[in-house]
């Protein structure tokens, strides 16, 4: 015998669940979902509209086959809707204005792993050509010898970069470090691999920077690297952490197994990857058209703070709770 109260009773908190997932879908978007939140949403609606079947066939009163009908409509709305151009675009807005920073804040712990491999690299480099200048070549690839000789020259404030040569400069350096990125979210499984790119990363810079220290150009090293190095070195961070976030649901996936833990978490690298892309995109820019051109030292430091500063002005800018509907 059918008995409503006992399976209202029963089924309420999936109900609810339901509700509360549906809400936050046409606030936010799916792209709010925390993890595996798509695949949840479809369990339950599914569970729930089988609830309402269920509920007809007992010949369920009308107050309870109504509500089920509703809450059963809203979320086929929400998952099975149209989106047209204004939406998507809607979507792209609220990914990189809202989605983006809390991704980034959620993650922070692995980005800031990639981070501390690369200093790591870039201390061990630097003491060793300090110590023993001879090991620079085995820190600079042969392509790079003749970049290096130029920064010990002070070439960013004896040389300057045309339009033209600094627009296709800029391509390339977008297609490399783009593909350096990816490369590092792409194998980030094996976990080696990305924390092997930072800790190169490092090598390099380490080196170069014990390279030109003695020539006494370093002066002209910082302003030729930090206004695009801020962009793209935390995007390559960004990239990597995405890669060891994913490496990390086979170290340790928690309660659950590790496949799960691995479509649980890539959610999260996926989006950490795509937000990058402005990110390279500015990089390449600036440093084929600005960082090595003859403008002040002190315009490229602003610059350059001012680009970090938005940065983390962007992930860590105060959120306020929007105000009750009276």
């Amino acid at each position: 015998m059918f008995e409503e109260r006992h399976f209202i009773t029963s089924k309420q908190q999936q109900w609810q669940e339901l509700q509360s997932l549906v809400s936050l879908v046409r606030n936010d978007g799916l792209t709010r979902l925390p993890g595996t939140g798509l695949a949840r949403l479809g369990s339950i609606y599914r569970r729930t509209t089988s609830d309402l079947a269920y509920v007809r066939a007992q010949r369920a009163t009308p107050d309870l086959i109504a509500f089920l009908n509703e809450i059963v409509g809203d979320a086929h709305g929400v998952l099975y809707a149209k989106e047209t151009g204004s939406d998507i675009w809607h979507r792209f807005v609220r990914f990189f204005v809202a989605g983006y920073p809390a991704v980034l804040r959620r993650r922070m712990a692995f980005v800031g792993a990639a981070f501390a491999f690369m200093v790591i690299g870039a201390v061990f480099a630097y003491w060793l050509v300090r110590t023993h200048p001879s090991t620079l070549s085995v820190f600079i690839p042969p392509q790079f010898q003749d970049s290096v000789k130029g920064w010990k020259e002070g070439f960013a404030d004896n040389g300057t970069i045309s339009a033209g040569e600094g627009a296709i400069f800029s391509t390339g350096l977008m297609t490399h470090n783009t593909e350096v990125g990816i490369v590092a979210f792409a194998l980030g499984v094996t976990v080696v691999i990305p924390a092997y790119l930072m800790l190169d990363n490092g090598f390099i810079m380490g080196a170069l920077i014990a390279a030109v220290q003695p020539t006494g150009h370093l002066p002209s090293l910082w302003p030729g690297i930090l206004p695009h190095g801020a962009f793209e070195l935390t995007a390559i961070f960004i990239c990597a952490g995405a890669g060891l976030l994913l490496g990390w649901s086979f170290v340790d996936p928690g309660r659950q197994t590790r496949s799960q833990a691995l479509v649980s978490n890539a959610g999260d690298a996926v989006r950490m990857v795509i937000g990058t892309v402005p990110m390279f995109i500015l990089a390449g820019i600036i440093e084929g058209n600005i960082s090595h051109a003859h403008i002040s030292h002190a315009v490229k430091y602003a610059m350059a703070a001012f680009e970090f500063a938005a940065l983390v002005f962007y992930v860590y800018r105060p959120r306020f709770a929007p105000r009750a509907k009276k």
